[in-house]
């Protein structure tokens, strides 16, 4: 099945509003929404330590904390960072980009 996608991240960054939509091929529309949630993920990762996202060893520094606590404070921060969705396209349509 046809699904599209979009990810980013919110903030200062514009979120998915932003974003043209990306068509993808998958099974579910579970499967569609963890493709995006991947994506956004990659998208924060490529940007950690500038911008004010900070990397784990960044929050030990910063926060004086052990490594495992640093490691639950990066994923509540990424968390709060990523946007994403996804949606089955609907027959005899094309993803318009917006």
């Amino acid at each position: 099945m046809k699904f599209r996608i979009r990810y980013a991240l919110s903030g200062g960054f514009g979120g998915c509003e932003n974003k043209d939509w990306e068509e993808i091929e998958a099974d579910t529309l579970d499967e569609a929404n963890d493709e995006a949630y991947r994506l956004a993920n990659e998208e924060y990762e490529s940007m950690e330590g500038m911008h004010g996202l900070r990397t784990t060893e960044e929050i030990m520094e910063e926060d004086e904390v052990e490594q495992e606590e640093a490691e639950e404070i990066y994923r509540e921060e990424k968390e709060g960072w990523l946007e994403y969705e996804a949606e089955k396209v609907k027959e005899n349509t094309e993803v318009k980009q917006e």
